[in-house]
């Protein structure tokens, strides 16, 4: 993300009023067709995740930038046009965090990860069953609940221009992932086959957050090295 632009005296939250002329149908609709953006994402994704660059080429055929995946307003707008018909005018659409391609990559991955755990417990049965204790079962699944919720703190923090507090959230994930990783070695199977393929599918999906939650730390700090430059020579 290599130009937020979210000045805290500038912040998109100051162009959307509390007091939204929208109605609860709107919102239940727009949030519907936010939910068509992860489900677009995870399509995409699970087609190139084998190739070289795999979380750039996704971002670009989410019509995102694929360096630095920053949201292109225009694209976005094309992308949803027809499901907003209803809605109002595209000009007047709301920023949510729910538009962040950061937001996007990061809940869409997470949903993979945890709907894959989800299956891998419901049906642990037979030759194929992993081992594993209530435990770890809990801090596994923890550990995925607390590495989303700081990205949702670090993104609004990028939203309000305190690049600070988002890198410390951004650190926060980073040590989540970490946890998960780590809990993930610890499962045991005689099939190891299936458990080594199962680690695997994780593994991309948690190592490719972590390269994007890192791409964005280290704009953070140039931003934020940018603007004590700045104030130095005030």
């Amino acid at each position: 993300m290599a130009d937020y632009n979210f000045d805290s005296n500038e912040s998109h939250w100051d162009h959307f009023s509390n007091e939204s002329n929208w109605n609860e149908a709107q919102w239940r609709n727009y949030l519907r067709i936010t939910e068509k953006d992860s489900a677009r994402f995870l399509s995409i994704y699970n087609t190139v995740k084998d190739k070289t660059n795999h979380l750039d080429e996704a971002a670009s055929l989410m019509g995102w930038d694929g360096e630095d995946i920053s949201l292109i307003d225009e694209e976005l707008n094309a992308n949803h046009s027809e499901a907003t018909e209803g809605l109002s005018d595209g000009s007047d659409q709301p920023y949510t965090l729910h538009k962040h391609p950061v937001f996007i990559v990061t809940k869409s991955l997470y949903k993979y990860i945890k709907q894959s755990w989800e299956h891998l417990l419901k049906h642990n049965t037979g030759s194929t069953s992993v081992t594993m204790s209530p435990e770890l079962s809990w801090n596994f699944a923890k550990s995925l609940h607390n590495g989303e919720f700081n990205i949702l703190l670090a993104i609004q923090a990028l939203d309000l221009g305190d690049y600070g507090l988002a890198i410390c959230h951004l650190k926060n994930s980073l040590s989540e992932l970490n946890q998960s990783l780590k809990l993930l070695e610890n499962l045991s199977s005689d099939d190891t086959d299936y458990l080594e393929a199962f680690r695997q599918e994780l593994n991309i999906r948690i190592f490719d957050l972590r390269e994007l939650w890192i791409r964005v730390m280290n704009d953070c700090r140039h931003e934020s090295q940018r603007r004590s430059d700045n104030k130095d020579t005030e």
